[in-house]
């Protein structure tokens, strides 16, 4: 399968040098990349980036308020770097209000990121996974959304909260088009991909529908990039 890195990984690394890092992320060998952020550079300059590093963009990350204030300015920076994916990776959903308006502004963005061939989604952490009236508000979120409103699944959040990712990923099928690979241990602590507990050839298998793989790796307990080489060697063992 292919791999691409969410960008968060390196965090520490792209404010000391974005160009540097994004380049080292295409050495090791990953074939693209999620954005959290650009590093400053206008649309050009980062498809040019790219084309050097020999990257493709997945998609980014932004808040909900881009999805309600600066919409329009991502779609059209997305659409310049090849951008499939723009991606809420955060909201609170404690409330039925919250979750209807999050679905609402989901649902409006899905419409105008459509003309430029895009879709937009949700990215979970473990709180989706609490309950309202017997339901994960996730399921809710996901029910009251168009199926253009994809689910970004994070497995090690999913795990987290104590839900099998693997069912999980079955249960929304066709809605699950991008998943973060993340490890985690019998601690609940992120490490890495051979180190933990999550079979992360189950997700594979269990993800038929996804077109992208996205490792995010967030603690370290070695440097980030032998951390992220050592990722990526294991991912390309899984058959």
């Amino acid at each position: 399968m292919e791999i691409s890195l969410q960008l968060y990984s390196i965090h520490e690394e792209t404010k000391k040098d974005f160009i540097s890092s994004v380049r080292k992320v295409g050495q090791i060998g990953y074939q693209g990349v999620e954005f959290a952020g650009y590093g400053n550079l206008n649309s050009d300059e980062q498809k040019q980036l790219l084309k050097e590093s020999g990257l493709y963009s997945v998609g980014t990350h932004c808040g909900l308020q881009v999805f309600t204030d600066s919409f329009e300015e991502e779609l059209e920076y997305s659409h310049a770097i090849g951008s499939k994916y723009i991606i809420c990776p955060y909201a609170r959903l404690d409330t039925m209000d919250k979750i209807e308006y999050l679905a609402q502004v989901l649902n409006e963005a899905s419409e105008k990121a459509a003309k430029f061939g895009i879709k937009v989604g949700y990215h979970n952490h473990d709180h989706e996974f609490e309950m309202i009236d017997g339901q994960y508000t996730l399921d809710i979120l996901a029910q009251k959304t168009n199926d253009n409103v994809i689910l970004e699944l994070d497995v090690f959040w999913v795990a987290y909260a104590g839900v099998d990712p693997v069912e999980y990923i079955k249960k929304w099928g066709k809605r699950v088009e991008l998943i973060h690979i993340k490890q985690i241990d019998q601690n609940k602590a992120n490490v890495d991909i051979p180190d933990g507990i999550i079979d992360m050839k189950q997700i594979k298998e269990a993800a038929q529908y996804a077109t992208y793989f996205v490792l995010e790796h967030e603690e370290y307990d070695k440097p980030v990039w032998d951390a992220l080489v050592n990722d990526f060697s294991a991912l390309n063992r899984i058959e």
